[in-house]
């Protein structure tokens, strides 16, 4: 397989991963995969506000504000105001999804046990490298031809 066929196959069997984790947890029921993605950039993004989250996912503050809405009537996510600026809400996983997205880091932590058991510390640090070499890449500049 060439690195294309394997970084497809890679991200086919998270995707499906991640939808077979939601149709199994209580905490994802009624959330819709696009939920998810939202879901994942609040959590990873420090200090995260519906500013922020718009302008990783390339969209407007008034969408992102409608789904943040949406996310935390059902539970998902809460606001919190920020105590140094009392203008500016800062929002979060709520306890009980924070703990099911820590099912990540589990899944995250065996694969990189078993990682650990077959390749040498070397083999692992260049794989770390091309990892982080693949996530900067800016997927915006892909022009469809």
């Amino acid at each position: 397989m060439s690195v294309v066929d394997e970084i497809n196959h890679f991200y086919y069997r998270m995707a499906l991963h991640e939808l077979q984790m939601m149709n199994g947890s209580d905490a994802f029921s009624g959330l819709s995969y696009n939920s998810l993605l939202y879901l994942n950039v609040i959590d990873v993004t420090e200090d995260c506000t519906v500013t922020k989250l718009a302008d990783a996912l390339s969209i407007t503050r008034s969408a992102a504000t409608l789904k943040v809405n949406d996310l935390v009537r059902q539970g998902a996510v809460l606001r919190e105001q920020s105590q140094a600026d009392k203008r500016v809400n800062y929002i979060r996983l709520s306890p009980e999804m924070s703990r099911a997205m820590r099912l990540y880091d589990k899944l995250f932590e065996r694969i990189e046990e078993r990682l650990k058991d077959q390749y040498t510390p070397q083999e692992l640090s260049l794989f770390e490298e091309i990892l982080h070499e693949i996530s900067r890449y800016d997927w915006r500049r892909i022009q469809i031809e």
